[in-house]
């Protein structure tokens, strides 16, 4: 009796010990994602961006992005030889097998991360940037800190797993923008389908490469505590959108998420319409159509808008307008029975004014001209 209840408590500390090590895990775990404008910054989507979560291989973005600085100030070249330590090559893997002694170049290194993920790569390139891979890990935390990265940590150059190594959906964005604006000459670079080292031919886990349109880049990542990570970049005509999507339960279900973001932004860029000063709007609906209601992205500056009364007089109003919402409540205010649910009637839009026909129904007052100026 005794014996067996000695043998139930160690299956039931072994049970424990289980839950301990693998639970706390998949509860770190936090799904997050964010669309912004490469060039402005503008945010066009964000769902729990600001969410503490870890990096995994994105962290390679900030050991490249060092590299790139390396270089640009000529404190290292591409074809430089680069030694691998002992360190260095006892990496866990994604590596490239790298052997104590011997030597790679910083190109070489560079596509390592980039396709393979390569941690042996990374590690090579700490050391020859900040003497020790620790030290090294100071450097990045501080850069990430002067690029705005204000929640991120780095505890080491490649992404396994530490539980100090911390960042957000909007610190990674922040990174992949600053790769692409600060280093135009080494962001092509992201899209290396494979990379041949040694014979071995190493694809790259970007697998949204050659299969979405406009997909360029930029980094996959992956731990247990981070869930699966990806950090993409899509050109389409004259939009440039960077995307981060962190947490994925597989690389499937990740990958099909980025692209539903990817494919969504940019339909909603294409609609969009733009305007410039001075241009006329013939309807209520074409301005909201063109400028939009008010959102928690970033809207136009408006300081002026000209519009002509039912009476045919000229109003000006002046003042900052962040959307056409701001407009309309100003124009409500002032000529309440100017947005009216117009009668069906056909119009002619000529010098920015509507001239329409009278109403099908019976009325004694001619219907007023109305045109917009924004």
């Amino acid at each position: 009796m005794h014996q067996t209840k000695t043998k139930l408590t160690k299956v039931i500390s072994l049970c424990l010990l289980f839950v301990l090590l693998l639970i706390p895990e998949s509860w770190a775990r936090k799904s997050a994602s964010i669309a912004i404008c490469a060039e402005t910054g503008e945010v066009y989507h964000e769902q729990n961006a600001d969410e503490i979560t870890h990096p995994a291989s994105l962290t390679k973005m900030m050991t490249l992005y060092l590299t790139f600085k390396a270089i640009k100030e000529k404190k290292l070249t591409p074809l430089q030889n680069l030694r691998v330590s002992a360190h260095a090559a006892k990496q866990a893997p994604s590596k490239l097998g790298l052997k104590p002694g011997t030597t790679l170049t910083v190109r070489q290194a560079i596509l390592g991360l980039i396709t393979k993920s390569a941690n042996d790569a990374a590690v090579v390139l700490a050391e020859a940037l900040g003497g020790s891979e620790v030290r090294f890990a100071q450097l990045m935390t501080t850069q990430a800190h002067k690029l705005g990265m204000t929640e991120t940590i780095f505890k080491n150059a490649s992404g396994l797993p530490n539980m100090q190594q911390v960042t957000t959906a909007r610190d990674m964005a922040t990174l992949s923008r600053c790769l692409y604006k600060h280093f135009p000459d080494f962001f092509h670079l992201f899209k290396t389908e494979e990379f041949v080292y040694k014979g071995v031919v190493h694809g790259n886990h970007n697998k949204l490469l050659g299969k979405v349109e406009g997909v360029d880049g930029i980094k996959t990542g992956f731990t247990n505590a981070s869930g699966f990570n990806l950090a993409a970049s899509m050109v389409r005509g004259n939009n440039r959108i960077i995307a981060v999507v962190l947490g994925g339960e597989t690389a499937k279900s990740r990958n099909q998420k980025m692209i539903k973001l990817l494919e969504t932004t940019h339909a909603k860029l294409a609609r969009k319409k733009t305007f410039k000063e001075g241009d006329y709007f013939d309807s209520i609906d074409d301005i909201i159509h063109t400028l939009g209601p008010t959102t928690s992205s970033p809207a136009p500056n408006i300081r002026q808008a000209t519009y002509l009364t039912g009476e045919g007089k000229i109003k000006i109003l002046h003042g900052k307008y962040n959307s056409v919402d701001d407009i309309l409540n100003v124009l409500d205010e002032a000529q309440p029975t100017l947005y009216q649910p117009k009668a069906p009637a056909k119009a002619k839009l000529k010098k920015a004014k509507i001239k329409a026909k009278k109403p099908p129904y019976k009325s004694k007052k001619k219907t007023k001209k109305r045109s917009r100026k924004v």
